[in-house]
């Protein structure tokens, strides 16, 4: 997904002393992580500004562990979601996020490299059924996390 406006032709190029790569700065950056409860389902919404190309991966996983330094962080919940944000930073730390009363307990969220966000949320019960989505304006990346049927 493409934020921003207009939409970059060309992002400038990481140069680090005695190295060679073409892997591109990001420019979009997660300002802001927050949950909340819906009707038949819990969200965390994960709030995008600048401009560039973004890309997520979410997928349950059985132990989180922090990429970048291997950190097992210890997150609340019955089942652990793994969300990478991919084409971005994060100027701040995010705080641990707990929560009570929805599908989602908590969410552990750090930057993990200078173009990757990596977020762990902690679901209520087994694996649960998710949809992440994406918008382009407002730049937003979207997980919920559904209730299971009655």
């Amino acid at each position: 997904m493409r934020i921003g406006s207009p939409p970059p032709n060309a992002r400038p190029s990481l140069v680090v002393p005695g190295t060679e790569t073409n892997a591109p700065l990001p420019i979009a950056e997660v300002t802001a992580v927050a949950i909340e409860h819906l009707d038949d389902r819990s969200r965390v919404t994960y709030y995008l500004s600048g401009t560039g190309t973004v890309t997520w991966k979410v997928e349950y996983v059985s132990e989180a562990i922090r990429g970048g330094d291997n950190h097992v962080v210890d997150v609340n919940g019955s089942s652990i979601l793994q969300v990478d944000i991919m084409g971005v930073t994060a100027l701040q730390q995010f705080p641990p996020i707990e929560t009570y009363g929805g599908t989602i307990s908590s969410v552990e969220t750090a930057l993990v490299s200078g173009e990757i966000v990596q977020s762990f949320v902690g679901t209520a019960a087994g694996r649960p059924e998710f949809q992440a989505t994406g918008t382009e304006s407002p730049g937003q990346i979207v997980v919920d996390v559904f209730y299971a049927p009655a």
